[in-house]
């Protein structure tokens, strides 16, 4: 088939003007891509961080005292109520008092006849030491008459006799009188102890604090030693916890690398060191006491752990016996460590690692070695220098290899907050606006 040169022609406009229109729908449909995502960057806090131990404790009263009666007989009242506060001396119980009252009579009776006895034992003593002279001035004159031969000696016999039984008589009066101190001395305790007893009838709180119930009704029979109820003073708690034996060489040798150049080791001071409790729902570590006891028998060979006990002010009750807690006490000297947001520190098959922005913007991935955890802080051992620019915020949208818009924001901690493990549950560390950075979006 020919073509004539007047159809080329048109064919050649018509191809001419479909390349003009794609060309042009070319050039707006040009992509073109976002911006770079935001994202928080931080430099890691350099600080003295101590180590700590941590182990699983349980809450005792330091003051506690069982309220038993003394004496057997019927309760006439109850005089508390259960949980009523109550101090030492206080009566709880009144005890039917009439036998006892009536012992303390009968050996009042017989502490006063015990003194009439001594009476009349001196008295006898009296008249046999006046017996005693007379005879003792007759033996004296039948002897001086028996050596002048002016007097017999069957006289002189009868002086002497008289004599030695007068004296016999005076030491047997003597003997009355002491066996009548005596004879007293154990009526006065019979009286002591009927006058216990009588006392023991009103039932005192041993010592200050609330009151348990009681099972003992008015008009129940109570035997001596029954336990009726019990007093605790929550005041002031322990804390009873064990650390391990290897804790403990690690604590002594911290203590030791403390001693000056040719200081001796001195006896370990146990009583300065501070302790730190947590309850189950607690944030951190908010009661502070101080380590009051050390089992004197030393390590357990069976478990190879010491026993230790800590005490803690609990004026508001915050802390019951028996409740399980968590207990922080320093394990050795402070070290300079870099820490970071524990939200900020990624874990993945490889382990730790954290995303840090490089002076070319792009997020690279870092492994870190990481120590332990305190307030919601990670340390980072090994991985991280301190300009190293950590991703803190809008982690979701950084990933390895992708530019992005980092903004400076500087990490700030509260010192004691760090040091006794306490912040906020539902509050993430501070983070303060350096106003002294620049984000590169301003500079661009």
């Amino acid at each position: 088939m020919r073509i004539l040169k007047s159809d080329a022609f048109i064919v050649l406009l018509i191809v001419v003007w479909g390349s003009g229109v794609i060309g042009c729908k070319s050039s707006e449909n040009d992509y073109v891509p976002p911006p770079p995502p935001d994202v928080t960057v931080s430099q890691p806090l350099q600080r003295l961080i101590t180590p700590f131990l941590e182990e699983n404790g349980v809450i005792e009263a330091v003051d506690e005292a069982d309220v038993r009666a003394r004496v057997r007989g019927f309760v006439e009242s109850v005089e508390f109520k259960a949980g009523q506060e109550v101090t030492r001396g206080d009566v709880l119980y009144k005890i039917e008092s009439t036998q006892y009252q009536a012992s303390v009579n009968s050996a009042t009776a017989e502490v006063a006849a015990a003194e009439a006895a001594i009476s009349v034992a001196n008295a006898v003593v009296k008249t046999a030491e006046a017996k005693a002279r007379k005879t003792d001035k007759d033996f004296e004159r039948a002897k001086q008459l028996l050596s002048q031969n002016a007097g017999s000696q069957a006289e002189f016999d009868t002086a002497t006799a008289e004599n030695e039984a007068a004296l016999a008589a005076l030491e047997s009066a003597k003997a009355n009188v002491e066996a009548a101190l005596a004879a007293k001395g154990q009526s006065v305790a019979s009286l002591a102890q009927a006058q216990l007893d009588l006392d023991y009838t009103t039932v005192q709180a041993p010592i200050r604090g609330r009151i348990s119930p009681t099972d003992i009704k008015q008009g129940n029979l109570v035997e001596d030693g029954a336990k009726l109820a019990a007093v605790v003073n929550r005041s002031q708690v322990f804390a009873n916890f064990s650390i391990s034996d290897r804790d403990l060489l690690r604590f002594m040798k911290e203590k030791k690398a403390d001693l000056q150049a040719g200081e001796k080791p001195a006896e370990t001071d146990w009583g300065t060191t501070k302790v730190f409790l947590q309850r189950e729902f607690d944030a951190g570590f908010p009661f502070e006491g101080v380590l009051e006891y050390v089992d004197q028998q030393g390590v357990d060979a069976g478990t190879g752990t010491l026993r230790l006990r800590a005490q803690f002010d609990n004026r508001d009750d915050s802390l019951l016996p028996g409740l399980f807690v968590m207990v922080r006490m320093p394990g050795g000297n402070s070290v300079e460590s870099m820490l970071i947001p524990e939200y900020a520190v990624l874990r993945d098959q490889q382990g730790h690692y954290v995303l840090v922005v490089n002076a070319k913007r792009k997020v690279e991935r870092v492994g870190v070695t990481v120590g332990e955890t305190i307030s919601g802080w990670t340390v980072i051992e090994k991985g991280l220098a301190l300009e190293s620019r950590v991703v803190v915020d809008g982690i979701q949208r950084a990933r390895p290899g992708l530019e992005v818009n980092p903004i400076d924001k500087k990490l700030e901690v509260d010192e004691q907050t760090l040091l006794r493990g306490f912040s906020p549950a539902d509050d993430l560390p501070d983070v303060a606006t350096d106003v002294s950075a620049t984000s590169p979006s301003e500079v661009d």
